[in-house]
């Protein structure tokens, strides 16, 4: 597509290497554009072709030349930094080099603009050529290959342009014997240079060693090498054109290989070549123009055109022009024609033209690039980074051609504690782990965090429930003191037993009535003791009462005590204590305890409870605590109780309200949580099992460690067996980075993913004698479940006894051919029954019930290999049975297949080839015993059709490949090759419809097919070695004709 036009130009072109100006050309004119004789000099003009903005072309600077142009260049280079828009050097007709600062020109607007220098020693014609050296930076960069049409070529250092070192290439060597019509800088060596001239030849020049380095002999009788390029990434490759109307061809050379010989020609233009570029962007795009009047974009991976720039305004107007019709319309092929193409250095996708007609045109070729079905390469990623696992973080430039592997850290906060975690680990020291954290929680002001970790403290101490009381402040020395020391003067009688003390000799008593005493006196002569202690209760005298119910018996005891309890409790709130000690009731007095007093009553357990109702009572303390919304102090219960999930509820919750603080996952929030579950797991009477809402936590926390580097590390957390744990513990197992993981993770684990065979069963259609026979009845999934059990069930006999057709097959019996006599035989696809004579419609078969146990099969595996050796052999002998000698039926149930491949695809199994000539053959049939019958290399012409949708272009592709060989001229053992080659496309076709191929050699297959359609058959005979190297016993039927096609497609090329 024609984008910018420039009217009335005849001129040479050289585009901007400048980033700042990727729009602008010099044009320098190669002729006069009047209609004057006298007029011999030119312009030298800048243009913005305005690509990228809404504007026409525009001049934007220009100066008067003496001479016209023949040739022109625009290099970067700037010597010293003082020419901020590189240089210009133009070829002229006068034979000599002008060096020009654009710069300047576009300064002076259209103003007179001297040269920087002239070079004149060129002699005897114009300078045909020019070529900056393109490599910047190297120790060449300064240098000006210039050609003239005398065969001169020399070299211009411009480190001073004012005052510039001329010399020829070799000091032995600086003329050819013919015009130079181009140069050419090597695209990967600074010092190598390529001249093409008129007679054919193209000399490659070494300015390092100062000598022609190779002659190419491109053209023969004189005929011009009009223009050459050398491929942009690939320093020995160099392509030629040949200017000849005779043989208008491009020959791509390979330096490396042969000076002799091209390593390929392009055809496709019908008049002499003038003109041709190789994509700076794309190493496989290629430009040519000729006298054909046809500018050409080809494909240089097919070595075939892929579209045709043509003239917009031309094609509009029906390729009619103004001066067409003038003298016999005999100019019209002649004004169209182009004589110069060039690629943008920058612009990507952009291209240049100018033509006879007068007329620089660019072009935007994106579209036809397309054409090739391949994104241009100018549409890579010149640059990219992909992270991998373990925090690997792997990159590559633009500038540097080195890939890099780097370790990012993405948390450091988080790596940092979690080794200091691991190492606290590894040294086992809990206790010391535990007190470290509690003094971090307690100068960061976290109360909780004080407990949780000195009660973490604790549960590893051997004596833990009296550090709980010390803990508590529930101190027994301590308390034991300020009871010794303790005394209260209540200055009352009733108040003297609570100030006895055990040591008191006398004893004051309380106040007695006489009446009760004499009862009590009573009641003791008689020995009624419950008497007794009644009186002492109902005069107050209850120490008396609680002394002599313990000389009544157990039963008074208790009761006495119950009464003196449920009367004292609510004076004395101790006595509930003393009560629920003596009862064994510390279920009851957590039940009832005060929330805001757990402390106490977790003393008291710690105290009282026993060791095996220790746990289950600290968990009743929680679960008290927990409903009465204190979940923080429940969680310590919890831990008291050993009880991991109760207690890792509350930490659960931290950890989510921390991530909703966080709007994500805090991380080092989570890293706490596992901390405190690992840390309380090791415990030592702790044998807890993650719970399933907390083993995701450490899957995650596993991953994060992992993307940090810490692969060892994070292998530790992966013990679940939940999905996430599985996934992670397989991706660190088979981490090439992570080999310590294998120590960690003893055994290779399991897969993660369920592996499912995806695949879908080919539509089979099976005939049978006289039409008449019954599908199968059951899928061939159902099949094969049925033939891995090792008990079937009997088959009921056919009863229906009607026959319509004399010559009908019963139900479920089918007619098939056996291969080794090509005898016909019956089958019974239900029972799996076979005959040498056909069943009569009526009579059924016998059904034998077979063993179910499957000892039966391994016992008898000799027995049946004999039989079925011996039925092989009556059938080759074209012995048949009768119908009383037919063959039991197959365990498994299923008919003979080796001799039907479509019943192979049906039913699933092989089989003998022949029915068995013996009466009964019990066991169930050994289905590997046999292989299945080749595939027929007899080319089917519907082949095409069987085949999926998405596989018919292989057929069509495979088959047209065929049949361009087969018109080409063939000698005999080619002739045979392309026999094999047709078993081999058939087979392979045949096969695929069947679903015998899997999808991976199929597309495989698709990427020969694809390589040869584009002329890489050393590509397509490296896919097929990789077939044979991996899938050579499936499929060595095909693979060897598909080797045979690509060497006679490599010859022929077709």
């Amino acid at each position: 597509m024609t984008i910018a036009q420039i009217e009335d130009r005849g001129s040479a072109l050289a585009w901007s290497p400048i980033s700042s100006h990727t729009d602008v050309i010099a044009l320098g004119s190669k002729d006069s554009g009047s209609i004057g004789f006298d007029d011999v000099g030119g312009d030298l003009e800048l243009y913005d072709f305005n690509i990228t903005g809404s504007s026409t072309p525009q001049v934007i600077g220009s100066t008067k030349t003496s001479t016209r142009f023949a040739s022109i260049g625009w290099t970067h280079y700037s010597p010293q930094n003082q020419y901020g828009m590189g240089l210009i050097a133009g070829g002229m007709v006068d034979g000599t080099v002008q060096i020009w600062n654009p710069a300047s020109i576009l300064a002076g607007g259209n103003g007179k603009v001297e040269p920087i220098t002239t070079v004149k020693e060129h002699s005897g014609g114009a300078v045909t050529s020019v070529a900056f050296n393109p490599h910047l930076n190297s120790d060449m960069q300064q240098l000006l290959a210039t050609g003239g049409s005398n065969g001169e070529v020399l070299i211009t250092s411009l480190e001073r342009p004012e005052n510039p070192d001329v010399f020829p290439p070799s000091p032995d060597q600086s003329k050819q014997s013919a015009e130079i019509t181009n140069m050419a800088w090597n695209s990967q060596v600074p010092h190598i240079l390529a001249s093409a001239t008129g007679n054919g030849t193209v000399q490659i020049w070494d300015l390092r060693q100062k000598k022609p380095w190779c002659d190419l002999r491109c053209e023969h009788g004189g005929i011009a090498v009009s223009d050459l390029a050398w491929n942009p990434t690939e320093g020995l490759h160099i392509l030629t054109a040949s200017g000849d109307d005779r043989n208008p061809v491009m020959k791509l050379w390979d330096l490396q290989r042969t000076t002799s010989h091209p390593l390929a020609t392009l055809e496709g233009h019908t008049g002499g070549i003038l003109s041709v570029d190789w994509c700076p962007h794309d190493a496989s795009l290629l430009l040519s123009c000729g006298n054909d009047n046809r500018t050409i974009l080809w494909d240089l991976y097919s070595l075939q055109p892929i579209d045709e720039i043509n003239d917009n305004e031309e094609q509009s107007a029906g390729g009619t022009n103004q001066i067409a019709g003038m003298y016999g319309g005999n100019l019209g092929s002649s004004v169209q024609r182009r004589y110069d193409v060039k690629w943008s250095p920058l612009q990507r996708g952009v291209v240049s033209t100018c033509s006879f007609d007068r007329k620089v045109q660019a072009h935007s070729v994106i579209g036809a690039v397309n054409k090739s079905g391949r994104p241009p390469s100018w549409l890579k990623r010149p640059s990219g980074v992909s992270c991998g696992f373990g925090g690997s973080v792997i990159s590559f430039g633009a500038e540097n051609k080195a890939v890099k592997v780097n370790s990012v850290v993405e948390e450091p906060v988080l790596k940092k504690t979690a080794l200091e975690f691991d190492n606290a680990i590894a040294s086992r020291d809990f206790k010391g782990y535990c007190r470290s954290k509690a003094e971090g929680a307690s100068h960061a002001g976290d109360a909780y965090g004080v407990q949780l970790w000195e009660f973490m403290q604790i549960i590893f101490d051997p004596n833990a429930r009296m550090q709980i009381l010390n803990y508590l402040g529930f101190d027994p020395v301590a308390i034991n003191q300020r009871a010794m020391e303790f005394n209260e003067d209540h200055g009352a009688l009733n108040g003297a037993v609570s100030s006895l003390s055990l040591e008191d000799k006398e004893k004051p008593v309380l106040p007695m009535s006489k009446e009760a005493e004499d009862i009590i006196k009573q009641a003791l002569l008689v020995g009624d003791f419950e008497a007794a202690v009644e009186c002492c209760f109902r005069s107050g005298n209850l120490a008396d009462a609680l002394v002599l119910s313990s000389c009544g018996g157990a039963e008074l005891w208790a009761k006495t005590q119950a009464a003196y309890f449920s009367r004292e409790a609510q004076k004395r709130p101790f006595l509930s204590v003393v009560s629920a000690v003596i009862h064994n009731q510390l279920g009851e007095l957590v039940a009832a305890s005060d929330p805001t007093q757990w402390q106490e009553t977790l003393a008291i357990l710690s105290t009282y409870g026993k060791s095996e109702e220790f746990p289950s009572l600290c968990l009743a303390l929680g679960d008290r605590l927990d409903e009465a919304g204190d979940s923080a102090n429940a969680s310590l219960c919890y831990m008291c109780a050993l009880n991991l999930d109760r207690a890792a509820k509350h930490w659960n919750s931290q950890l989510n309200e921390a991530n909703r603080a966080s709007g994500s996952i805090d991380v080092l929030a989570l890293h706490s949580f596992v901390e405190k579950v690992t840390i309380f797991m090791q415990a030592p009477e702790v044998n807890a099992v993650l719970n399933p809402s907390v083993a995701p936590l450490f899957a995650s926390y596993a991953k994060l460690l992992a993307e940090q580097g810490l692969l060892e590390a994070a292998a530790k957390y992966c013990t679940t067996e939940s999905q996430e744990c599985n996934e992670m513990r397989d991706r660190l197992y088979n981490s090439g980075a992570g080999q310590g993981c294998k120590h960690i993770i003893t055994s290779p684990p399991p897969f993660p993913f369920y592996r499912s065979n995806v695949g879908v069963a080919p539509k089979v259609s099976t005939t049978t004698t006289n039409g008449a026979v019954n599908s199968h009845q059951q899928s061939s999934q159902q099949s094969a479940y049925q033939a891995q059990q090792t008990s079937y069930q009997q088959p009921q006999p056919q009863t229906n006894t009607q026959r319509t057709n004399p010559d009908q097959l019963p139900p479920n019996w089918m007619a098939l051919q056996d291969p080794a006599s090509g005898m016909t035989y019956y089958a019974n696809q239900a029972t799996g029954e076979t005959s040498w004579e056909k069943p009569a419609s009526q009579s059924t078969s016998p059904a034998h019930p077979v063993s179910n146990t499957v000892g039966v099969y391994h016992s008898q595996q000799q027995g049946t290999a004999q039989q079925q050796q011996q039925a092989a052999t009556n059938g080759i002998n074209g012995i048949a049975t009768t119908s009383n000698e037919v063959v039991s039926r197959y365990g498994d149930g299923f008919v003979s297949s080796a001799s039907h491949p479509e019943l192979g695809q049906q039913y699933g199994n092989i089989g003998t080839s022949n029915p068995y000539h013996v009466s009964e053959r019990p066991g169930i049939a050994a289905v590997s015993s046999t292989a299945k019958a080749p595939v027929s290399g007899t080319f089917d012409p519907n082949i095409a059709s069987k085949l999926k949708a998405e596989h018919q272009h292989i057929a069509e592709g495979l088959l047209s490949l065929v049949s361009s060989l087969s018109s080409c001229a063939l000698s005999l053992s080619e002739k045979k090759q392309l026999s094999e080659s047709e078993k081999a496309v058939s087979i392979l076709l045949k096969k695929t419809a069947r679903g015998e191929v899997d999808s991976a050699v199929v597309e495989k297959v698709n990427m020969i097919l694809t390589a040869a359609q584009n002329k890489d058959y050393a590509g397509a005979g490296r896919i097929q070695k990789g077939l044979v190297d991996t899938d050579w016993s499936k499929h060595k039927d095909w693979l060897k004709g598909v080797k045979f096609l690509i060497q006679l497609a490599t010859k022929k090329q077709v």
